[in-house]
């Protein structure tokens, strides 16, 4: 599995910190100790991250899917 970057970063917080994502990599990181309740959102940017890992998916893709969880969760900063 190559490093996927996404065309531009992702900016998270936790409940400590915040971060910069800027591959689907650190997006699936991030997502495993997600720090909200994991929906359907969750699961579909985990899957779409991890996809594009595997260059099934575009970085374009899982960046979009990424985000949307985040806004969703209201850790997109």
């Amino acid at each position: 599995m190559s490093e996927k970057r996404f065309p531009s970063p992702v900016r998270v917080k936790s409940p400590s910190s915040s971060f910069i994502v800027s591959t689907a990599w650190e997006a699936v990181e991030y997502l495993k100790r997600w720090p909200a309740k994991r929906g359907r959102e969750y699961r579909i940017a985990l899957q779409h991250c991890l996809d594009a890992m595997d260059g099934l998916r575009s970085p374009r893709a899982a960046q979009v899917s990424f985000a949307m969880a985040a806004r969703t969760a209201g850790l997109l900063l």
